[in-house]
C-alpha cells in the first residue's frame, strides 16, 4: 500500500506519518441494527488535523476539501 505522503493527502501529510497514526485509531464502530451516519474517512480527518496544525488556520476556517465537518475534525 502506498504511504499517505504519496496518495491523495500527500500534499499535507508526509510519508510514514499516517502509518504511525493508523494503529492508534479505534476500529470503525458499526451499529448492530444498521443505519446511522456513515463513518468519516479517517485519513481525511487526519489530514485535516495536520493541515490546521501546520497552517495555523482556525478550525472554523478549515477548507471543505477534506470532506469532514469542523466538529468531526
Amino acid at each position: 500500500m502506498l504511504g499517505m505522503g504519496s496518495g491523495r493527502w500527500g500534499w499535507i501529510v508526509p510519508d510514514g506519518l499516517w502509518e504511525i497514526a493508523r494503529p492508534l485509531l479505534p476500529p470503525a464502530w458499526v451499529r448492530p441494527q444498521g443505519g446511522g451516519v456513515a463513518n468519516t474517512d479517517d485519513e481525511a480527518v487526519f489530514a485535516a488535523i495536520i493541515y490546521v496544525l501546520v497552517s495555523g488556520c482556525a478550525w472554523r476556517a478549515l477548507p471543505p476539501c477534506f470532506g469532514a465537518s469542523k466538529p468531526t475534525v
